[in-house]
This record gives C-alpha cells, structure tokens and sequence, in this order.
C-alpha cells in the first residue's frame, strides 16, 4: 500500500453557534488521500476518537488503514495501516473492529477448501500507539464443504460494551434445523462461554437478527419464522416472528413468539432497557409485510419470556394526511417501507421509536442496437418518531420530512445521523434550501449540489426545531450523516466530505 500523508490547512478551530441548543466546532480542513475514504466512526476515549480508512481499487477494497484524531482540536495524531496478514497462503478478509477499554479488537475471516473451514480470526492492536498487541489467532470456524455456502459469522458488542459475542451460522440446509453456535469473549478477547445451539426450524423457514448481550451475558436475538406452506391462510400472515434467548449459567434456550393476531407485523425491534427488562417496538400493516398502518408496543420479562404490557395505536388520518392528499388519508392508507433504525428506553418511563422510509427502485434501459444499462435508484425519505408510554399507549407520533434521491451512489449523501441527548432527539441530514422556509408535504430532494445540512430536534413534547448547520455553498464541503459518532451524553461526531477534502465536526447540545 502506498504511504499516506495529510497537509493540514492553516485553519483555526472554529465554533459556531447554530441556534439555542447546539453548538458546532469545526476542526481544520484535511486532505483526503486519493482512492481513499472513512468507512467507518470505530470508537473514542477520553481524548480521542478512531476511524476505518478504506483503499479501494477498481471498484474494490484492497486495504485498509485505522486513524487516531485529537477530540480537542480534530486533528490526526496517527494512522497506521491495517494489514491483513496471509495465513497458509491466503489473505483474511477484514470482517469488523471494535474498541474495548483502549484497545482495538480486529476480526478477520478466511475460508480454506483444503479444510473445508471457514475460519475467524481476531488480533488485539494498542490504540494509544496503534502498535499490534497480538498477531491473528483463530477464535471461531465453521465447517463447510463449499465457498458460496459457508455460513457468517457476526460480532456484536455487549450492552456495556465489555464483551464482544461471536454468532455463526452453519451452512444453509433447507432439510435441517436452524443450527448456531454463540462464543462470548472479554475485552482480552479471552473466550468467556460457548454453546452450540439449535431451534426447531428447519433452516429454509428462519432468518435471525436483532442480537442483544445484556450485562450478565444472557443473549437475545428475534428469529423471523415463515410457516409451512400447509400451514399458510389467505389474507393472514405468512410468518411469526419469535424472541429467542440464552442463559449460559443455566444452558437454556428460550423461545417466545411475538404475534398481532391477524396484523402483519411489517418490522419490530427490542432494546434491553437501563434496569435490564425487555421492549419491543414495531409497526404492523392490514395488508402485507411492507404497509404501515400502526405501531406496536410491547414489554417483555426478561426471566419468564412472558409479555407483561402489549398495545397497538392505528394511524390517524390526521397523521396520515401529513404524507397524502385528505381524501387518501380519511380511507387510511397505508405507509410504506419504514424501517426501524433506533429504540431507545427512557429509563422504563417509555420509548422512542426512530424509523426512516428507504427503498431502491432499479431500472434498466435498453437502446434499439440491443445495449441495456441498469440504474439504481436510492431513496431516503421521510424520518418517523414513535414516543410511547410505558402503559403502551402512543404519546406522541411525529415525522420529519425529507427527500433524498440518488443514483448508482449507495446513497453516499443520504440517510441522517441520530443522536439522543437528555430529553430531546436530534437529527442531521443534508437538505434542499428551500425546505428551511415553511413545511411541505413534499419536500425538494436534499442530495444535490446546493445541499445544505440541517439539525432537526424533537423535545420531550413532540415540538419539532430546524436550523442550519453546514451552508455548502459557502463551505464547498458536505455532510455524510451515515459517518456518525455520539461522543457523550450531549455532543456528537460528524464528517464533511468533497473532492479531496474532508473536516470532522463536533457538536455541543445544551
């Protein structure tokens, strides 16, 4: 890999004030290598924060490098390249990192068909001097007799961010259970337990997600069930979802189905609330798997696997009309293609649901001589906030409009960083100019060369704020949200991008 170097701009480090309740500092103005990019916000400590720098070639990554940043003055203090070292001939894959109590934890996979294993590996690197603490070991493997059918490993960090779980699947069976094996290792990377484990599902019918680690080490995850085809009615769900967990001090695996009747229960997530319960948020639709007609809320004993609270709150037409013309809204039609990105619990009070509308529609032209082209179309569009009660009614619902359309980009500009501070929900997305003046139903697309970045903050109250935080017509730089970081209880971690400079931002809520 070619070495890299920044110049700093003689830039000072600037704060501004972006309106009554948020403060922006911005470091110097860097630049950016070429090929290169930050894929990912690892981490911070007391002084500093962490990033993932991706090398790409011809359309692929091909290395990798992890950098340290000063948080006082946003400046880089070092970056070291991430090699992936070759074992018996073939070079690991990077799979994911994380930072535990200074120190940075790599893993890495590598399939052998000589074996017939696919193996993860894990090395412990130093991240106040980026020296490597520890060359690669293997901590996990899968047996697997072909490449494309080699099963995954996931890592997940533990709710107080000590512990680190290591999930695998086995290689998919469409005649066997669903097969999966746990490993829970320390911040050391020291393996804690391990389990092999097996639900009653055959495999072709269960897709898994959601993984959470409480404190005591018990993990949770929701398995998606379809049923069998003997089983399915018209105009009924086709699937349930279940709430699976595992106690390793008593080796038991729990399932407990979460089901609305006859409601399709278009998405769902849980979070393990400060005082270790469980609560589950979701939307359901009349129609299918992808409407939005309500919202679910459910509270779950943790010990028992039984539900405690559950309630359901239909869209009103009030609501809805905020989205389309009155006549629709009075016939409630559903919303579509909102999915979950956050829950958070107010201390067992109650909890916010955060869900944005994304789709990608593709579209393929063909000439008369025959040539076809395949366009991509990404689409980030209205955010929606669900603040529950803790006896499961709907507080409040609130959206927040935005448009944000791009082509063949993954969405590069698009989506909003999320940051939650005492009692309000903060939102930065970039948008069009002309949506900072008055409310539209529609709103002008915001990924565009005159975008500017905004801040949208909710209260406790559902009141809605917008300010500006980025005018790109006068910084010639632009926001990427999904590059977040939340640094502590009231500031946050952002990063601005064009051409062959980049600045991170820092903002202070009050």
């Amino acid at each position: 890999m070619k070495k890299i170097f920044f110049s700093f701009l003689c830039l000072l480090f600037i704060r501004i004030n972006v309106g009554q309740n948020a403060k922006v500092s911005w470091g110097p103005e860097l630049f950016k290598p070429r090929k290169t990019d930050i894929s990912i916000l690892i981490g911070s400590d007391k002084n500093s924060f962490y990033c993932l720098r991706t090398i790409s070639s011809f359309f692929s990554i091909t290395d990798y490098a992890f950098e340290k940043f000063s948080k006082s003055t946003l400046t880089l203090e070092y970056i070291k390249q991430l090699r992936m070292p070759e074992i018996n001939g073939r070079k690991l894959q990077f799979e994911k990192i994380f930072l535990l109590d200074s120190t940075l934890i790599v893993f890495a996979s590598r399939y052998d068909s000589d074996q017939d294993k696919f193996s993860a590996y894990v090395e412990k690197i130093n991240a106040h001097d980026g020296l490597l603490i520890s060359a690669p070991v293997e901590i996990d493997f899968i047996v697997s007799y072909k490449k494309r059918n080699r099963g995954s490993f996931n890592f997940i960090l533990s709710n107080d961010s000590t512990k680190i779980l290591i999930a695998h699947n086995e290689p998919y069976d469409k005649y066997l259970n669903e097969k999966f094996s746990y490993k829970l290792i320390d911040d050391k990377a020291n393996t804690i337990w391990s389990a092999a484990l097996e639900l009653p599902y055959r495999d072709r019918y269960v897709t898994m997600s959601n993984y959470c680690v409480d404190n005591d080490g018990k993990v949770f995850m929701l398995a998606s069930i379809k049923k069998e085809k003997s089983e399915r009615e018209r105009n009924k769900p086709s699937y349930s979802y279940d709430l699976v967990s595992y106690d390793n001090k008593s080796k038991t695996l729990n399932e407990m189905q979460i089901t609305l009747g006859d409601k399709y229960i278009s998405d769902i997530s849980f979070v393990i609330t400060p005082k270790g319960n469980i609560v589950a948020g979701g939307f359901y639709s009349n129609k299918n798997a992808d409407g939005l007609a309500g919202s679910f809320y459910l509270s779950i004993d943790k010990e028992t696997n039984k539900i405690l609270l559950q309630g359901t709150t239909d869209l009103t037409s009030e609501f809805l009309s905020e989205f389309m013309s009155e006549r629709r809204a009075n016939k409630h039609k559903e919303l579509y293609n909102y999915k979950i990105d956050h829950l958070v619990s107010q201390n067992d009070s109650g909890l916010y649901m955060v869900a944005e509308q994304f789709y990608i529609n593709v579209v393929t032209t063909c000439s008369p001589r025959g040539g076809c082209t395949t366009s991509y179309y990404y689409y980030y569009n209205d955010i929606i906030v669900v603040n529950f009660n803790s006896d499961a009614s709907v507080r409040w619902i609130k959206r927040i409009p935005k448009t944000q359309i791009s082509t063949n980009d993954y969405g590069y500009y698009s989506s909003y960083s999320f940051v939650m501070t005492k009692d309000k929900l903060n939102f930065i997305y970039n948008d069009h100019p002309k949506n900072l003046t008055g409310e539209r139903k529609y709103p002008k697309n915001g990924v565009n060369r005159r975008m500017i970045t905004v801040l949208s903050t909710l209260d406790s109250k559902g009141n809605l704020s917008k300010t500006l935080i980025l005018p790109a017509k006068d910084e010639r730089i632009y926001t990427r949200p999904k590059i977040s970081l939340q640094l502590g209880t009231n500031q946050s971690l952002f990063y601005a991008i064009r051409k062959k400079k980049f600045k991170f931002g820092i903002i202070n809520y009050d």
